[in-house]
C-alpha cells in the first residue's frame, strides 16, 4: 500500500509519478493507466485523474482522448532553449556569489562535494548511482543558488526543467565516468567562486552545462523512440574561450 503521509491525495499521487517520471522509471513513451496507478496505491480514480493533469501541465504526460496516456517524449528543441536560460542564470548568480561569499559557506560546500565523492566511491549498482548523484547534483547548484541569495530563482527554474531532468538521466544513467566529470566541475566552480576567478569560472559554468549535450548524439541514436525534435540535433553549442585555461 501507497504509505506516504499525503496518501489518497492528488498531490502525493503527482510527487510519486513525477520522481519515476524524472529518473526514467517510467521512461518516455511508456503508457500510464488511471485505473492500474488507482489500484496500486489503493485509492481512488479522482485524484489519479488530479495528479494526471500537473503532469500534462508540466509537459511530462499526455494525453491522448479515447486512446489513453503517455509519459512524454523527451523534447530536444526545449532542451536547448533550457539550456540557454540555465546558462544566463548561473553565469549570473554563481558570479554574485564570487563577489558576496565568506569562508563561513565553505563548510557546508564541501560536504555536498564529499558526500559526492562518497557516492562515486561506493558499491551502488549503476542505474541508482546515477540517481543518486543527479539528486545530490542538484543539492549542489540548490545551495549555491540559496547563498547567494537567489532561492527564488532557482524556484523559478524547477517550474521549467522538467525535460532537461530527463535528458540530463538519460545521459548518465550507468555511467559513471560522466558522473566523475560532473563531480570534478563541481569542485572547479566551488574553487573558482572562492578565489573570485570571473573568467574561468564563467568558462567552466558553460562546460559543465553543455560538454554533456554536445556528446550525446550517439546516446541518443540508441533510444530515437525516447526523443522528439525538429530544429535539429545535436546541440551545437561551444561556449569556451579560445586557449582559456583549465
Amino acid at each position: 500500500m501507497y504509505t506516504n503521509k499525503r496518501s489518497g491525495t492528488s498531490e502525493a499521487v503527482y510527487d510519486k509519478l513525477k520522481e519515476q517520471i524524472l529518473h526514467l522509471e517510467l521512461p518516455p513513451g511508456s503508457a500510464i493507466s488511471e485505473i492500474d496507478t488507482a489500484a496500486k496505491y489503493e485509492i481512488s480514480r479522482t485524484p489519479v485523474r488530479d495528479a494526471f493533469k500537473m503532469l500534462e501541465r508540466e509537459g511530462l504526460l499526455e494525453i491522448r482522448p479515447h486512446i489513453g496516456t503517455f509519459v512524454s517524449l523527451i523534447d530536444l528543441d526545449m532542451i536547448a532553449d533550457t539550456l540557454y536560460i540555465r546558462e544566463v542564470l548561473e553565469q549570473a548568480v554563481f558570479r554574485d556569489l564570487a563577489t558576496s561569499h565568506d569562508n563561513s559557506q565553505e563548510f557546508a560546500v564541501r560536504l555536498i562535494l564529499q558526500q559526492q565523492r562518497d557516492l562515486l566511491d561506493s558499491n551502488l549498482p549503476p542505474d541508482e548511482l546515477s540517481r543518486a548523484f543527479v539528486v545530490s547534483d542538484n543539492a549542489f547548484h540548490n545551495m549555491l543558488y540559496e547563498l547567494a541569495g537567489k532561492q527564488n530563482v532557482m524556484r523559478y527554474w524547477q517550474t521549467i526543467n522538467s525535460q532537461y531532468e530527463r535528458f540530463r538521466t538519460f545521459l548518465n544513467l550507468g555511467e559513471r565516468e560522466s558522473l566523475l566529470r560532473l563531480y570534478q566541475d563541481h569542485i572547479l566552480i566551488w574553487d573558482y567562486i572562492s578565489s573570485r576567478e570571473y573568467n574561468r569560472l564563467a568558462e567552466r559554468v558553460s562546460h559543465h552545462l553543455y560538454d554533456g549535450f554536445n556528446a550525446s548524439a550517439e546516446v541518443v541514436y540508441k533510444c530515437p523512440e525516447y526523443f522528439v525534435y525538429t530544429k535539429g540535433y545535436p546541440i551545437h553549442r561551444i561556449p569556451t574561450t579560445e586557449g582559456a585555461a583549465e
